[in-house]
């Protein structure tokens, strides 16, 4: 499929989606309320249009994705800091690559094994139907990219703590059991966060790095890696978490159209 129609098919699904069925425009809208309170209503209203956008974009990249050559994935995803994270994997250690739903976070970690000599272990939510994760799976497990399914973190991180590999984390979802979560206030709200990641940084030691996101325009994206700590046994995983959050909420309110607001991330309450 060209791009060109790709966009035309988009067009129309967000006005058959979005204008006419109103997908989760509730959520949405009640999302964005809580987030930008100090907004007017007709500024929510323009961040959710092109929201909505971006949203049917995405998930047509993500199926293009399929079939796109690392070529063309690299002029449409250009990564701004190549020297991250080969800087920390030439030291010797593992990195791990934390971001949120985001831009586009399907390409992002499609490349991301171009610009480390590791092996890339990217930990995701397994699908349902088998046989499409199988092919998920084995569509994008190109260029020393592995995936496991989020249940097996564990088992991954044990897997590699002899070698040094860079681990890749989409870690803004709405956690299972709140009661185990760490709780901060986010974009204006009481919000559970995943312990996980930084967990995981602070057992093995592990250099804590998050990804951002920026689209110059329809189909192409840039994607900036920056260090949280390369020391995380400095500091709690509470705070880790927190560090993480603060980077991601800074990028939301740079661009919030960018993130994924149909999601029930206040589901939750403490």
């Amino acid at each position: 499929m060209p791009f060109w129609f790709l966009y035309r098919l988009s067009d129309v699904t967000y006005w058959i989606v979005y204008k006419i069925i109103g997908y989760r425009k509730k959520v949405v809208r009640q999302n964005l309320a809580n987030a930008f309170p100090q907004k007017t209503t007709a500024e929510r209203i323009l961040i959710e249009k092109k929201f909505y956008r971006h949203l049917f974009d995405i998930l047509l990249e993500g199926l293009k994705g399929f079939t796109l050559s690392m070529e063309e994935l690299q002029k449409r995803q250009q990564f701004m800091t190549p020297e991250l994270p080969q800087q920390i994997i030439d030291k010797g250690k593992s990195a791990i690559i934390v971001g949120g739903h985001y831009g586009n976070w399907e390409w992002g970690g499609m490349i991301a094994s171009t610009h480390t000599s590791s092996d890339v272990v990217i930990l995701y939510a397994p699908i349902k139907n088998s046989y499409i994760d199988q092919y998920v799976k084995a569509s994008r497990s190109l260029y020393n990219t592995y995936f496991w399914s989020s249940p097996k973190a564990p088992r991954a991180f044990k897997a590699y703590q002899d070698q040094v590999a860079t681990f890749v984390l989409i870690a803004d979802q709405s956690p299972s059991n709140p009661k185990r979560a760490h709780w901060l206030s986010f974009l204006n709200q009481d919000t559970p966060f995943l312990k996980g990641p930084a967990s995981y940084a602070f057992n093995y030691d592990i250099p804590l790095l998050f990804i951002d996101f920026e689209r110059i325009k329809r189909g192409y994206y840039t994607m900036t890696i920056s260090v949280i700590t390369e020391t995380p046994r400095n500091y709690t995983p509470e705070e880790l978490t927190t560090m993480y959050a603060q980077k991601l909420e800074a990028a939301i309110i740079k661009c919030p159209e960018l993130w994924l607001w149909s999601h029930r991330r206040w589901k939750h309450s403490r």
